[in-house]
């Protein structure tokens, strides 16, 4: 995995306000990769981000964070249906056009710092 493609998906995360998520297609989308992609990083780097902002398509997560979740979107006051697990994405997803303007500055900044660095 590209590390400059792993740093950008968790800047991204990073930014997202809290009380808001957005999707991993929508991550994928700003920062010119796939959901399943995404997915992967969350999984494997995303520990250290806000992870609960990041759902798939239907407001959920995976099984495996899905309780650990809930209690974020509890504290932040995220709609959600804590039967199902679901959130309430019409009232929670940040703006794609926003989402891709936060990408397109953190991917400069890496490509500027990678820059400086080959100096």
């Amino acid at each position: 995995m590209r590390e400059e493609l792993v740093e950008a998906v968790l800047r991204v995360v990073e930014s997202i306000p809290a009380g808001h998520a957005a999707t991993y297609g929508m991550i994928a989308r700003a920062v010119g990769t796939g959901p399943r992609v995404v997915g992967r990083i969350m999984h494997d780097w995303g520990g250290s981000v806000p992870w609960w902002r990041v759902v798939n398509v239907h407001g959920t997560f995976p099984t495996t964070v899905r309780g650990d979740g809930l209690s974020h979107w509890e504290q932040e006051g995220m709609r959600h249906d804590p039967v199902r697990g679901r959130l309430a994405l019409s009232a929670c997803l940040v703006d794609q056009d926003w989402l891709d303007t936060v990408a397109q500055t953190v991917l400069e900044n890496l490509r500027n710092s990678a820059e400086m660095s080959d100096l």
